[in-house]
């Protein structure tokens, strides 16, 4: 007889090799019921995630910059005070009749109390605030990075508890046919119409089977734990993984235009380009006038009487223009703007670079799509052929024209289509779910 098995094992190693079973930290957070799908084990490793934890940090702390930016919009005050000896003062050597100038002394202090508001900064404030919003933006968007990246490993996984969980279910339900057909034949043998050999084949076949459902039990098992450890969330043992999902109906665009593809990189570069845009006009503020009244309240010798060698108090007050001049002649902002201009060119050639790896990944994984589709409704058919030849071998068998052997033999390449098929099934599911993760639409 031609020995054969459900397989199982070898099943699954034939979906290791395809990738389908990847090792990976572990997660899940499953939702009441009797099955979970694969977008509610994404939210729970979202909200679980570490480092999705930094975007509410990332916006306190962007509260916190703007809240210190514009303290730069209140009335500035500062104290000073200065003792000072200078070799030379300013004296009048010609006498006045009654009255007699006394020079200043060489020894002089000074205590101020200084105030500065500003009344027109250039917009310097403004745009160091958006900076700071764009610094954050730019963080915000590599913490997606870092989840795309964990919804990947999610992704592996979920399929790879599909597969497992099919492979078991295809097992119970061999396993329930074989139990069937040993009592017969136990049956028969009783009847001294079949022979021990037959009933201890069957016995073999039915330990096989049962190493094989052990075997991907083990494997779910431990891909449930996974799924645990990312998710957070205990996931219970007879919650079923489902695979079914509308977004596999149908393969993509495999050639998207750039605004159609939402990764994480492009969301990065975006933000690198909206900050040089930010620091440009920031520098552009920095050459602008300036406007501010200010006020100095001081007490010294001498006051703004210089002729009076006594302590005295004094006030100032007034408005000041500041007019900035040195990029007329310097040329700072010629130099910057090309700057910018290079880093621009370089943010639009790592753009083009993400477009066209995506271009590439999606032309491969639509490829692969396709030919699990294929292979998918090849397996229906080869179901089919191999049910309809075990049903003609069970009728066979009761008329006495084929061996046990030959019936075990046909439910073993039955199971075998079926194993077959489910994993073709969950690489097909998959390889689309892959699809909408390259364009980011996952």
């Amino acid at each position: 007889m031609r020995r054969s098995s459900l397989v199982i094992t070898s099943l699954v190693s034939v979906a290791l090799s395809v990738g389908l079973l990847v090792a990976v930290p572990a997660p899940a957070r499953a939702d009441q019921g009797a099955f979970i799908t694969l977008d509610a084990v994404l939210e729970a490793g979202r909200r679980n995630h570490p480092t999705l934890a930094k975007q509410p940090l990332l916006g306190k702390s962007l509260k916190l910059q703007r809240e210190q930016l514009n303290r730069a919009y209140w009335p500035q005050l500062s104290l000073g005070g200065a003792a000072t000896w200078q070799s030379d003062v300013t004296s009048i050597s010609i006498p006045v009749p009654g009255a007699m100038i006394e020079p200043p002394p060489k020894d002089q202090y000074r205590l101020t109390l200084d105030l500065h508001q500003s009344i027109w900064d250039g917009g310097a404030i403004a745009q160091q605030k958006r900076v700071a919003a764009t610094r954050t933006q730019i963080e915000s968007e590599k913490v997606e990075l870092e989840w795309y990246q964990v919804r990947e490993s999610i992704l592996q996984l979920y399929f790879a508890g599909v597969v497992q969980q099919e492979l078991r279910q295809q097992g119970e339900m061999l396993d329930a046919r074989m139990q069937v057909i040993l009592d017969k034949v136990k049956l028969s043998v009783a009847k001294g119409v079949a022979t021990e050999r037959d009933a201890l084949l069957v016995q073999a076949q039915k330990l096989e089977v049962h190493q094989a459902i052990a075997d991907a039990k083990a494997q779910l098992t431990s891909v449930r734990r996974s799924l645990e450890d990312l998710t957070g969330a205990p996931l219970a043992d007879d919650v079923a993984l489902r695979s079914s999902d509308e977004r596999c109906q149908a393969a993509p665009d495999p050639h998207p235009q750039a605004s159609e593809i939402h990764r994480p990189e492009l969301a990065v570069l975006a933000a690198q380009g909206q900050l040089l845009t930010a620091q440009e006009k920031l520098e552009r503020a920095g050459d602008r006038p300036r406007l501010g009244a200010f006020a100095t309240a001081g007490y010294g010798r001498p006051g703004l009487n210089a002729l009076n060698n006594s302590f005295d108090s004094y006030f100032i007050g007034g408005v000041q223009l500041t007019v900035p001049l040195t990029y007329l002649y310097a040329g700072t902002r010629g130099k910057s703007r090309e700057q910018l201009e290079v880093q621009r060119s370089i943010l639009a050639r790592q753009e083009e670079a993400v477009v066209k790896q995506v271009h590439v990944q999606l032309d491969t994984q639509n490829a692969e799509f396709l030919r699990l589709e294929s292979a998918v409704l090849l397996d229906d058919e080869l179901v089919e052929l191999r049910e309809r030849a075990r049903a003609q071998t069970e009728v066979q068998v009761s008329l006495g024209t084929a061996t046990v052997s030959d019936l075990i033999n046909d439910l073993s390449q039955e199971d075998q289509a079926r194993s077959r098929r489910a994993i073709h099934r969950a690489q097909r599911d998959l390889a689309c779910h892959q699809l909408a993760l390259i364009t980011g639409d996952l």
